[in-house]
C-alpha cells in the first residue's frame, strides 16, 4: 500500500513540478519591451482643481506613456475649456495634440480651429497653450475673425488663454484683414465706447 501511495506522490510531483524542491525563476519581459503605452478608443479625458472641471478632452484615439514623461497624444483633438463658473469657454478643435504629463500644457497641430465663449474664431496650423503663464502662442499662420466679422491674418500669435488680448506678430502674405462695414461702425456711437 506504502508503495503505491508513492508511485502517486511521485507520479504528481512529475505532473506539478511546482511541487518539486527546485525553485524555478519567474518568467520576465524581453529587453526590448522599454516603454509602455496605453491606447485608448473613443475617450474622454478631464482636468480638475478639486471639484471644478478646467477642461475635458475627447478624441477617437489616445496614447498615453507609461514612462516618465507620461505625456498624451490624441487624434483628433475635441477641447472644450470651462470657466470658473463651470460653462464651457472656449472650444478647440484639431486633427492632433499632445499634452505634457502634468497636463498644464497643450500643443494641438493641423487644421486649429478655436471658438471662444464670446464667438471670436481662430483659424491656426499649431498653437500652444501655458496654462501656467495664461498664454496661447504660435509661430505660424493664424487668421483671426471677429464677431463683427472682421478678419485678421499674420504669422505668429501670443494671447491670453481667453483670446480677450491678442497680437499678431506679421502680416499675412494675402493681405493683413478684412473690415465689413468699418465706416458705417466707426460712425456709429456706440460701436467702440
Amino acid at each position: 500500500m506504502k508503495a503505491i501511495f508513492y508511485s502517486i506522490l511521485l507520479g504528481l510531483c512529475v505532473m506539478f513540478p511546482g511541487c518539486s524542491d527546485t525553485e524555478q525563476a519567474p518568467p520576465r519581459s524581453k529587453s526590448s519591451a522599454r516603454d509602455l503605452v496605453q491606447e485608448l478608443e473613443n475617450s474622454v479625458l478631464s482636468l480638475y482643481d478639486g471639484a471644478q472641471k478646467v477642461w475635458e478632452l475627447k478624441a477617437e484615439y489616445m496614447r498615453k506613456s507609461m514612462g516618465d514623461s507620461a505625456h498624451v497624444l490624441a487624434v483628433p483633438v475635441v477641447l472644450t475649456l470651462f470657466d470658473s463658473l463651470g460653462r464651457t469657454g472656449t472650444k478647440v478643435l484639431a486633427d492632433s495634440g499632445t499634452t505634457n504629463a502634468a497636463k498644464d500644457t497643450f500643443t494641438v497641430w493641423g487644421n486649429v480651429f478655436v471658438r471662444t465663449e464670446d464667438s471670436l474664431k481662430v483659424q491656426s496650423e499649431l498653437l500652444c497653450w501655458s496654462q501656467g503663464n495664461h498664454r496661447v502662442t504660435t509661430d505660424t499662420y493664424v487668421q483671426i475673425e471677429t464677431r463683427n466679422g472682421d478678419v485678421i491674418r499674420g504669422r505668429g500669435l501670443d494671447a491670453n488663454e481667453s483670446f480677450s488680448r491678442w497680437t499678431i506678430h506679421e502680416r499675412g502674405e494675402e493681405g493683413f484683414g478684412f473690415f465689413p462695414n468699418f465706416k458705417e461702425r466707426v460712425e456709429q456711437e456706440d460701436e467702440f465706447l
